[in-house]
């Protein structure tokens, strides 16, 4: 995509504008309150790694509750009669510098795993965004609300990624209603760009944040 759109325009997706711009900065989306009182990027990787990737599309679809049958007839899940069911597909970027490299010049298992937390969490923000304002006339202020913890994170490693390399990262959130409960769940794969294949896919399930926790924990 060329770099002379506008910001709001490098963000493909049917989102709305508001939606967006929230995410043109994906650092700030976890800002850090420091002893200033202001809100800056930091943490874990959060200033260097994180700091390079960028939004690249969010997609949101839904459709109404009831009865969603499988292929071979069984009655499958029943859904809350009358409610939305929602899903996001939000895709990053980011390239492999040595910095995110093990002593073989590919990305490194843990930085793997922290793009995949990370970039599912995104996921996560945009379709709690878009549920709370399914017409985006009243996106939430920042900072944003995020008060969910991670409960696990399944990672399967399929294929190594040298420095150098270009990596499409993309996060679909399982159907999710506002009465489904606290839990939410996202698949993340990472494709190399340069090769074509796959490089590395997770599971990452997520939990609301109790209310003790609200006052001495941010985000795990």
């Amino acid at each position: 995509m060329g770099t002379n759109l506008p910001l709001i325009d490098q963000i493909t997706g049917n989102a709305s504008p508001a939606i967006k711009r929230a995410f043109l900065n994906p650092g700030m989306v976890f800002p850090t309150l420091d002893h200033d009182g202001k809100y800056r990027v930091l943490g874990f990787a959060m200033e260097t790694i994180f700091q390079r990737v960028a939004v690249t599309d969010i997609s949101s679809s839904n459709s109404w509750g009831g009865s969603q049958p499988s292929s071979d007839g069984d009655p499958g899940e029943q859904r809350p009669e009358g409610s939305q069911v929602w899903s996001i597909i939000l895709m990053c970027k980011v390239d492999v510098f040595p910095d995110m490299a093990n002593n073989h010049h590919i990305l490194h298992g843990g930085c793997t795993a922290f793009l995949i937390d990370m970039c599912s969490s995104l996921a996560v923000v945009a379709l709690t965004m878009i549920m709370k304002s399914p017409d985006s006339t009243n996106v939430e202020s920042f900072p944003l609300k995020f008060d969910l913890l991670s409960q696990s994170l399944n990672v399967v490693y399929h294929s190594p990624a040298p420095v150098g390399d270009s990596l499409r990262i993309v996060c679909t959130t399982m159907p999710s209603t506002s009465e489904s409960g606290s839990n939410v769940c996202v698949r993340t794969e990472i494709w190399s760009m340069h090769r074509h294949c796959l490089v590395a896919s997770g599971v990452h399930t997520m939990m609301k944040m109790s209310t003790r926790s609200k006052s001495s924990i941010s985000r795990l």
